[in-house]
């Protein structure tokens, strides 16, 4: 039974914890925003850091953000021909679809580390941190895209993932 309790967990933070992550710098986003609105217009001393922090974190929610709506699958797609395929033909391209997909972000997985790499003697002017921080938001992102990903695979190995998904499509259930 002492096992249940951290598998427990384990799925939560699978299930919530970059979606978490994303509404944490959401609200970093947001909240930076208003201090320095109210700073600036208000106290008449307009904070220095506070757009680059802003942004960052900003740079962060999209490429998270962007690994949240794949799983959840809210990308924008076109499946106007696709459902007038026969099926064996919308299976096939949803496997081609999703190996594609794979490739893509295994490039951008490793450029991005590649760009991490590469700024990681450079600072942020404002708020003295490496950029590799920053730009860290590329290789995190695609690696949790390709984790999306894996368990994408797996469902639909299993048969839980339809080839198109319907109109409304639900995130995956784990």
């Amino acid at each position: 039974m002492p096992v249940a309790a951290p598998m427990k967990a384990l799925r939560l933070v699978w299930r919530y914890g970059v979606e978490s992550v994303v509404a944490l710098l959401m609200g970093v986003v947001v909240g930076t925003v208003i201090l320095q609105v109210f700073c600036r217009f208000v106290l008449g001393n307009p904070l220095s850091w506070s757009e680059e922090l802003a942004r960052y974190a900003f740079v962060w929610v999209t490429f998270l953000g962007a690994a949240v709506a794949y799983r959840h699958g809210a990308h924008i797609i076109v499946e106007t021909v696709v459902v007038q395929l026969p099926r064996p033909l919308q299976v096939a391209l949803a496997w081609l679809v999703d190996a594609l997909m794979t490739v893509a972000l295994l490039v951008l997985l490793v450029q991005g580390l590649g760009i991490v790499k590469t700024s990681s003697n450079v600072e942020a002017t404002m708020l003295g941190i490496p950029m590799s921080w920053v730009y860290g938001a590329v290789p995190v992102g695609a690696a949790v895209m390709l984790a999306f990903q894996l368990e994408r695979t797996l469902l639909r190995l299993r048969g839980q993932l339809p080839a198109v998904a319907p109109a409304g499509a639900q995130e995956p259930s784990t």
